[in-house]
């Protein structure tokens, strides 16, 4: 069998460490690596059913806050760990999205370079302040216990964590599993918001591209030796082949992650809620507060990463009409202009991503999403 194609530049650090974290398949595929995400899936799956656990035995609103927040992060992980896991090669596929393109010009180049650059940016900021999360939640324990006070992790364990061994063992197995789901949920946040901005990458340099569509086509007509109009209905196809090729991605990623991320908004405001409501009780000076702080940070990233992507390919796609009318379509041939037309007709209807074709993913969601947390949590406050 050969080795399935690399995964695009700007996915490949997302994917080099969602493979190591056990979430996506490797590449080659290798029954160590299967037999290693079976494990990883049997912890966070053990894991989950401990947090239920410990929320269905929690005593009082402030303890089942506690219990609650972790508890929703993590079932927001497992929705999207199991779609890597049933749809594994759709989501390959996904990830090697647009690099069966021709060559790519000097701009389309320097922008795919930039998207590079910043997905690595923004991967390594949001899971080091996941990993950072995780590390503080790793103190807090020992600080209590150091100061002789009474240590309850926010998920049943099933024996006492008294003697020292245990205490050990059980801190270093609820760090191991925070750590692996957070690094990995957040790469995975960013995996997702990479594929949206790399469509609408794609149509800018689309919307480039038929704007000088006519001068592009002179220039080839002379280089090549060919006649204006041939040359022209070449560029045309390949644009609209181009055009179809993104959408074709933006659909392929709906399907696969529509439910997933329509679960993730569904229970993003609970979690920011129950978060909110944990932080508000806390000490300012307090490790404990510094990690829920980065902690809503996180999850406000997560909300944001989707809405604004999807907001931007959007926005993108709308214009790509626009863009049309744009070029100098005077004096081109009427057969030339007529293709315009039915390529204006079917990019009337711009791309909208959707969580689960029913919320959209717009930066209007996202003041939706944060408007009913605090909703939530003035509902909370009053009650305690």
């Amino acid at each position: 069998m050969e080795p399935a194609p690399p995964p695009s530049r700007c996915v490949a650090p997302h994917c080099a460490l969602l493979r190591r974290a056990g979430y996506m398949r490797a590449a080659p595929r290798s029954r160590r690596h299967a037999a290693y995400r079976a494990l990883v899936l049997l912890l966070a799956g053990a894991y989950l059913l401990q947090e239920a656990a410990a929320a269905a035995r929690a005593r009082g609103l402030r303890e089942l806050a506690r219990v609650l927040f972790l508890l929703l992060c993590h079932v927001t992980a497992a929705a999207k760990q199991l779609v890597l896991l049933r749809r594994a090669d759709a989501v390959d596929a996904l990830a090697r999205s647009f690099d069966a393109r021709r060559p790519p010009g000097a701009r389309a180049a320097a922008l795919e370079r930039a998207l590079a650059r910043r997905a690595r940016l923004l991967l390594r900021g949001y899971a080091g302040c996941a990993a950072l999360t995780c590390a503080l939640w790793l103190l807090f324990p020992v600080l209590q216990r150091a100061r002789a006070r009474p240590v309850r992790f926010p998920f049943w364990t099933g024996v006492s964590t008294a003697p020292l061994p245990v205490f050990a063992a059980v801190l270093l197995y609820s760090f191991y599993v925070t750590t692996l789901v957070g690094i990995a949920n957040t790469s995975m946040d960013a995996f997702l918001a990479t594929i949206l901005y790399q469509c609408k990458t794609q149509l800018t340099i689309l919307r480039s591209d038929l704007e000088t569509l006519p001068e592009r086509a002179a220039r080839a007509a002379r280089a090549e030796g060919e006649g204006y109009e041939t040359a022209l209905m070449r560029l045309f196809v390949d644009c609209y082949h181009h055009y179809h090729k993104v959408t074709e991605t933006a659909a392929s990623f709906q399907a696969i992650f529509g439910t997933a991320i329509l679960i993730q908004f569904g229970i993003g405001g609970w979690i920011l809620c129950m978060a909110a409501y944990q932080l508000a009780s806390l000490s300012v000076l307090s490790i404990e507060f510094a990690s829920m702080l980065l902690f809503i940070i996180c999850i406000l990233t997560e909300l944001f990463l989707y809405c604004y992507c999807g907001n931007e390919l959007t926005v993108e796609s709308d214009r790509i009409v626009f863009s049309v009318y744009a070029m100098s379509w005077e004096r081109t041939p009427p057969r030339f202009r007529r293709c315009l037309l039915l390529l204006m007709e079917r990019a009337r209807r711009p791309l909208r991503p959707a969580a689960g074709c029913v919320v959209p993913l717009s930066l209007d969601t996202f003041v939706k999403i944060l408007k009913s947390s605090y909703t939530f949590y003035a509902v909370l406050h009053q009650t305690k």
